[in-house]
Formats: C-alpha cells, sequence, structure tokens
C-alpha cells in the first residue's frame, strides 16, 4: 500500500499496528506495508466526489445493510453452535479425526468472529451470544458427523442464498467466502468419517 499520504510520524504507528493486526501477510490482502522513499513528495489535492455521485446502497457494512442483521444474528448463533458440536466431537473421535475436527471447531469459531464484526460494523451494537451449552449432544459418533455434514451443505446454500439477495459487496464477499468454508468443513467431515 502506498503510504505517502501518511505524515511521517504517523507511518511508524501505521506499521507497528498493521504488522499486529496482520502478522502474516495473506496473498488475498489488499495492503501492503511498503517502506516510504527518503524524498518528500509534492503533496497530491484529491477531491472529495460530489454527494451527488455517492448511492446509499453502495457502502460496505453501512446502515443501509441493516435489514440483514437478524439474518447475521441468526448465522452467528448457528455457527457458534457448529463450533460446540465440533469441539464436543473432537473429544469423541480419536487420532487425526479428532484433530481435524478440532481444527474445524476453530474455523467455525473465526466464521462467527468475522460474522459479527460485520453485524457490529452495520448496526453499531456488538453480538456475540454467551456460551449456551444447552443439551448435551447424544448419539453415536458417525450418526452426529452424518448431521454435521448435511448442516454444512444447508450452510452454504443458506450463505449463497443470502450473498444474492444483497447489494452490499462486502457483505456479498463475506457471504461467499462462508459459504466456501462451509462446503470445504462438509468435506473435512466425510474425510473424518472415512478415517473411521
Amino acid at each position: 500500500m502506498d503510504q505517502e499520504w501518511l505524515p511521517n510520524c504517523d507511518r511508524e504507528v501505521f506499521a507497528r499496528v498493521w504488522k499486529r493486526v496482520m502478522p502474516d501477510q495473506r496473498e488475498d490482502c489488499p495492503f501492503e506495508v511498503v517502506e516510504a522513499a527518503q524524498q518528500t513528495l509534492p503533496a497530491v489535492v484529491v477531491p472529495d466526489p460530489p454527494a451527488a455521485e455517492e448511492e446509499e446502497g453502495t457502502v460496505c457494512l453501512g446502515p443501509a445493510s441493516a435489514v440483514h442483521g437478524p439474518q447475521l444474528q441468526q448465522y452467528i448463533d448457528q455457527e457458534l453452535a457448529a463450533h460446540r458440536c465440533c469441539q464436543m466431537l473432537a473429544r469423541r473421535v480419536p487420532g487425526n479425526g479428532g484433530r481435524m475436527l478440532a481444527t474445524l471447531a476453530a474455523e467455525q469459531r473465526r466464521r462467527a468472529k468475522r460474522l459479527s464484526t460485520a453485524y457490529f460494523l452495520i448496526s453499531g451494537v456488538r453480538y456475540w451470544p454467551a456460551d449456551r451449552s444447552g443439551s448435551p449432544v447424544n448419539g453415536p459418533v458417525t450418526a452426529l458427523l452424518r448431521e454435521q455434514f448435511q448442516a454444512k451443505q444447508g450452510y452454504a446454500a443458506c450463505y449463497r442464498a443470502a450473498a444474492a439477495g444483497t447489494a452490499d459487496p462486502c457483505l456479498e464477499a463475506l457471504f461467499h467466502e462462508s459459504a466456501d468454508e462451509a462446503e470445504a468443513h462438509a468435506w473435512v467431515i466425510r474425510n473424518v468419517l472415512e478415517q473411521m
């Protein structure tokens, strides 16, 4: 990312904060911390676009996307429930299968965090339900894994439908990413079943 717009004192702060937020550079990240050149460049003034050109519906994760709030809450709840179920299954499945399920549980928690962050950016309210253990998940492990496999496929379809139903490009990308992850998780569960 070109940092010429940052004052000299802010470049170091930006680089330090960015390194803490993104310790590993990811290929899909649009920003890159680059050392600034030692020479001073002339200032370039970029005028603000006229207000008439701004469209309310194109703002990423803004108030116009508030209609998706209940949907995001539902997805956060669903991901946290799946997280708890996979944690429980990881304890019941021995060996590599258990490790795969533990990794899956951690990824589901991260997805719930991403959805919660989107909800916060849209509404200004933090939505993170208290840990609701609920009733323990009982039954044969293979039957529970089958239920999770089918649930992941259902989640993927819901996320794809949600992506098609939003005008918010950031929310659309988040839903597509979540759908891809849910499909990948279904195949991880299939792999665990194949190893049993």
